[in-house]
């Protein structure tokens, strides 16, 4: 379980130093490419710092999106995006599902003021029939670096997972052991590969890095993906609800956790 606290790079070269005993200059760029390597390959969520381009400096958060002729330019430190919502409106959006959606261009008249849906009723003889018209929603995709929308110009707010790095820019690691250990083990191994192919190190030695990187890996994957109780007994109150809320996107998801409120009313 990871508990929101980062360490830099330098801790973890002074471990590898330390630990292994290399008696080369190991390189600092190249060790910055592995950690990122590293974190890629466990991917765990949790492990990433969570981000709004709200533009909020004290945060670090980037501007808004701009949409300029369907399209804005993402976040450069982004991993992915967890929602998307219309700056000015705070309306959300949602992955188009549209094939076309990037050639097409829509025009803003057929954007809604609202994504509600709207109902209709028919009568057929004797029988009531209810018909629902879903106006368009507002979309995106992203492709090539860029957030293409189904609208030509405007602001998009984005939250989204981003890579955690320091002030001058350089790659944090969770403050756990395993993470610690799983990096440390990751660099040894790219280490000891060159070594071993240059027939400086015996087999059973690079096999034996090999190995630890592998247990180490697994065992860092299994902590960022371990849930606290707090976020349980969040999990919880979304799955045991006598009425399934399925309209938590459009709010953020904010109440999606909240505990179900229920009345039971007793007739005489």
């Amino acid at each position: 379980m990871l508990n929101g606290k980062y360490i830099s790079i330098d801790r973890v070269m002074e471990g590898v130093y330390r630990d292994f005993g290399w008696t080369h200059e190991v390189d600092w760029v190249d060790s910055i490419e592995w950690v990122g390597e590293i974190m890629d390959m466990i991917a765990a969520p949790k492990q990433y710092v969570d981000k709004v381009t709200d533009g909020d400096e004290d945060k670090y958060h980037p501007c808004p999106v701009a949409i300029t002729n369907y399209r804005g330019n993402l976040p450069c430190d982004m991993i992915y995006i967890v929602q998307a919502r219309e700056w000015d409106s705070k309306l959300e959006m949602r992955s188009s599902s549209d094939t076309f959606h990037g050639s097409i261009k829509t025009s803003e008249a057929n954007i809604p003021t609202t994504t509600n849906s709207s109902f209709s009723s028919l009568v057929v003889g004797n029988n009531l029939l209810k018909s629902t018209n879903c106006s368009t929603d507002l979309t995106y995709t992203i492709n090539n670096n860029h957030i293409f929308t189904n609208f030509e110009t405007g602001t998009v707010e984005l939250a989204y997972k981003a890579f955690p790095t320091d002030c001058n820019g350089l790659p944090l690691i969770p403050d756990n052991i395993k993470y610690i250990q799983a990096t440390k083990y990751y660099i040894a191994e790219k280490i000891a590969q060159k070594l071993f192919i240059q027939g400086n190190m015996a087999q059973a030695v690079f096999h034996y890095i090999q190995q630890q990187r592998d247990w180490y890996v697994g065992a860092a994957t299994n902590a960022g993906l371990m849930p606290s109780l707090d976020e349980m007994e969040s999990w919880k109150n979304q799955m045991v609800r006598l009425i399934p809320n399925i309209n938590q996107h459009a709010t953020g998801f904010k109440h999606a956790g909240d505990r179900p409120q229920q009345k039971n009313h007793n007739s005489i």
